[in-house]
């Protein structure tokens, strides 16, 4: 199978490990045109033997300003996993000093019609890890409702807030949900658990040296490397 799905944050031109550059996107957006890598939703990619997803994790406003017009102009969708209590606002994590500007609800409800499928990142990026499950499902429902009401979409995939999760997580809202995603690194399987699904981080794929050709053996060996790379700081 030559499957993945793939996340990016912010596009733009900082440098943060959360940005992927606004040239580099087009032209791997472009390049996926040029050589006919179906770009799809991730319902379709389940039933098909190949394509790429496309996921922006968190709702930065750069989605709307820089990567919109290059998905519209191809025709592509992708998903954008929103996390509703930032709408309007602006984000930035403990691990970053860079702060991004989010969507607003006008902008968030512009690619909704435009192709972008609006997903659940729960409510306030919490680390679901330590919520109880009572608190877990009051994160998804109330952001799953307000999706559903500037969009009239209600969500049918969420991402994990910086991709953690346990048992007792993927017990709660594994069933609320086509898929859930996760920040583990690599491909798209016939084997997997869709309650936590695997993705390509971005971050690791600027260079065309790797995304030119994102089923070869060669970019596999990388992935695979850059999993366990990340897999043993996970345990140091």
């Amino acid at each position: 199978m030559a499957r993945a799905v793939i996340t990016f944050h912010s596009i733009d031109d900082s440098g943060s490990v959360l940005s992927f550059p606004t040239r580099a996107f087009t032209q791997l957006i472009e390049r996926f045109a040029v050589s006919g890598t179906p770009v799809v939703t991730f319902e379709e990619l389940l039933r098909r033997d190949d394509g790429v997803t496309i996921t922006f994790d968190d709702g930065m406003r750069s989605v709307y300003d820089q990567a919109l017009p290059v998905l519209r102009a191809h025709g592509f969708p992708a998903h954008i996993f929103l996390t509703t209590s930032r709408v309007g606002q602006d984000i930035g994590w403990s691990t970053q000093t860079q702060r991004f500007d989010m969507l607003n609800w006008n902008q968030v409800g512009q690619c909704a019609q435009s192709g972008l499928h609006v997903e659940c990142h729960t409510v306030t990026h919490a680390d679901l890890r330590n919520l109880p499950p009572q608190l877990i499902v009051e994160e998804c429902t109330a952001a799953d409702d307000a999706i559903e009401r500037h969009t009239g979409r209600r969500p049918k995939l969420m991402a994990f807030p910086f991709g953690r999760f346990s048992q007792p997580v993927l017990d709660t809202v594994g069933s609320r949900y086509t898929a859930c995603f996760t920040t583990e690194l690599g491909y798209l399987r016939g084997t997997d658990d869709l309650r936590r699904v695997p993705r390509l981080d971005s971050y690791y794929l600027q260079a065309p040296f790797w995304n030119e050709r994102l089923f070869s053996l060669r970019t596999r060996s990388y992935v695979a490397l850059r999993a366990a790379l990340r897999a043993a700081r996970g345990r140091a």
